[in-house]
């Protein structure tokens, strides 16, 4: 009975945003990549009180908004040498999470070569990298995954009762059924704003733990992101960004700072109109990277997560 529980009404929709905007610095040419050293799948969580008082500590504003790949990046390599011995594609990413994930506007119009990349012209490889067939027709870029949807928590992308019945095996979670589909090396993952509204702060703790560990443990390397602050909800955005925070830290997986990224842009990325979804700009292009363009929320979420993937790469290979 706890499955339904968990799921957040259907009416209550995602996709809000805040910002300031710092884009990585160039990368240096690096050393050959080592050996990575063996993979070590990680422990299943357990369910428990959260630290509210330890969490407190985590500055939100003090983190960088694109993860430093130096940092682990040997353990990385071994998630990532743990995917090739699976024969995962390296050439695809799976999308994890709730509306934010599942939009229209999040990555998908760069899959028909709809895009102004401006200064940016180096991600021109990444998109060609991610944009080759993964299912059926579908790309990684317009892929808009099994494992995302309005509506979803981290509870409900492990449960089963809201998989898809044509494409999923019984008792196959939404999350296991996405990996099944694409073998990806690497999965997006984005959960916090229906959380907030719909689990304990031990339950999002618990059940995020649960899907980076199964994505780890699937030899699939996460990139996680905070979410953005939730109009009227601004005090419970900053406690579950920080737990969002805590898990990445404690597993060692890097982390997209949107919440930090979207504080400063206007109406905090927010559409006023419709403050449940983030802002485009006036031309409705979110895929341009004109500079003007990227003081709105959507084209900045894609011009991050293409950012932290290109870096990523440059990492692992």
């Amino acid at each position: 009975m706890f499955k339904r529980l968990f799921l957040p009404l259907s009416a209550v929709l995602c996709c809000a945003a805040l910002a300031m905007l710092m884009l990585a610095a160039p990368a240096s040419a690096a050393d050959p990549t080592p050996t990575p050293s063996a993979f070590t799948p990680l422990p299943e969580p357990t369910e428990g009180a959260v630290d509210e008082a330890a969490l407190a500590s985590i500055d939100l504003r003090a983190l960088p908004i694109l993860p430093d790949f130096s940092a682990n990046a040997e353990y990385l390599r071994s998630i990532y040498a743990e995917g090739k011995r699976r024969a995962l594609n390296s050439s695809a990413f799976s999308k994890v999470g709730d509306c934010m994930t599942a939009s229209p506007n999040f990555l998908i119009p760069f899959a028909a070569g709809n895009y102004t990349l401006a200064e940016y012209t180096s991600l021109e490889d990444v998109i060609a990298r991610f944009n080759v067939p993964v299912r059926d027709a579908l790309t990684s870029l317009s892929n808009p995954s099994l494992a995302a949807e309005s509506g979803f928590n981290a509870a409900s992308v492990l449960d089963a009762t809201w998989s898809d019945p044509a494409l999923c095996d019984f008792d196959e979670s939404p999350l296991a059924c996405e990996y099944r589909y694409t073998q990806p090396a690497f999965a997006l993952i984005l959960f916090g704003t229906n959380d907030i509204k719909s689990l304990t702060t031990a339950q999002f703790d618990f059940y995020l733990r649960r899907v980076l560990v199964e994505t780890v443990n699937s030899g699939i390397i996460p990139l996680v992101s905070t979410f953005p602050n939730q109009p009227g909800f601004v005090d419970q955005s900053v406690l579950y960004n920080r737990i969002v925070v805590k898990a990445a830290t404690d597993y060692n997986l890097p982390l997209i700072n949107l919440w930090r990224a979207f504080e400063s842009l206007p109406y905090q990325g927010i559409d006023p109109n419709e403050p449940t979804h983030m802002t485009k700009p006036e031309s409705g292009d979110v895929a341009s990277f004109a500079a003007a363009d990227l003081q709105a929320g959507h084209n900045l979420h894609n011009l991050l997560t293409l950012q932290a993937l290109e870096a990523l790469l440059a990492v692992l290979e």
